[in-house]
């Protein structure tokens, strides 16, 4: 029983983690845009395709690392400046009608160009089989995946936090005028940070490719899971959405051990719970990071 728990627990952690990377974009293009990305979760299926396709053409996991989440970047970066952003600053609806379109669009694209069959990324030699931990042995490329999105995280929050990039992010998004007069393009500034976002979008998805299947519909279900995280966490925070995707993990994992039946109902009640006794998320507006 106890190396289950052990077990489900590394399980909860990774998961988390990596699903962090995926919201970490989503909350940044939020945050900083005001922007409710529903392609979010269909960038995340484009970059696993993309990684499975040269994973096989070039033979090497470490190349379509690097290359499909800068594909994706590419595919992001047309989707901001030819259609999202003209539409800065108005409701938010149109945001959301036009970003689920181009979810439809890019799913219904990956269909028409390689079927629906499920695919993998074939997962490098070096990180295959398991490793004793003790109580459990856990497969290396999961403490791969662990290790990698948590250095990501780390380097996104310090890159916000402390660096200068991170002081022009957030000026840009709370006074775009007041940059604007510094001589500063803010319009590049948001370009940026919805690229970004995409490429976050893109890695997560090779790398969730190599130990998942990869098909037409991973991106659907992910960014139900993703929009749960960032509104536990509060709309817009960074630290809310890390947080809220371990916290997510976690009861999905433990859900999975203890009542495998009841792991959305436990995920969507971890949701409720949270927003009866702090509508705006654990980091809501005003503490958003």
């Amino acid at each position: 029983m106890i190396d289950s728990i052990v077990r489900a627990t590394l399980l909860g952690v990774q998961s988390g983690v990596t699903l962090a990377l995926i919201a970490a974009g989503l909350t940044l293009i939020f945050g900083m845009l005001d922007v409710i990305n529903f392609a979010h979760g269909a960038l995340y299926m484009l970059g696993a395709y993309f990684g499975s396709i040269l994973a096989v053409e070039f033979g090497s996991f470490w190349l379509a690392l690097l290359l499909a989440p800068l594909l994706v970047g590419i595919v992001g970066l047309a989707i901001e400046v030819l259609s999202l952003r003209p539409l800065y600053g108005r409701n938010p609806l149109y945001h959301i009608l036009l970003t689920f379109g181009f979810a439809i669009m890019i799913q219904g694209a990956v269909v028409q160009i390689w079927g629906g069959q499920t695919r993998q990324i074939a997962q490098p030699t070096g990180l295959t089989g398991t490793l004793s931990l003790g109580l459990v042995d856990y497969p290396v490329y999961s403490l791969f995946v662990l290790a990698i999105s948590t250095i990501l995280l780390v380097g996104v929050w310090l890159g916000i936090d402390r660096s200068n990039l991170g002081i022009l992010m957030r000026a840009s998004a709370h006074d775009t005028e007041m940059v604007d007069a510094l001589g500063i393009d803010v319009t590049k500034v948001f370009t940026g940070v919805f690229v970004f976002g995409a490429v976050l979008a893109g890695l997560a998805g090779v790398l969730l490719g190599a130990s998942r299947s990869v098909n037409p519909g991973m991106g659907m279900g992910i960014i139900i899971e993703t929009f749960v995280i960032v509104v536990i966490g509060g709309l817009g925070s960074f630290r809310g959405a890390v947080l809220a995707a371990l916290l997510i993990g976690l009861v999905t994992s433990y859900g999975a051990l203890i009542a495998p039946t009841l792991t959305d109902l436990l995920l969507f009640g971890l949701m409720a719970v949270v927003l009866m006794v702090k509508p705006n998320g654990l980091f809501g507006a005003t503490e958003a990071a």
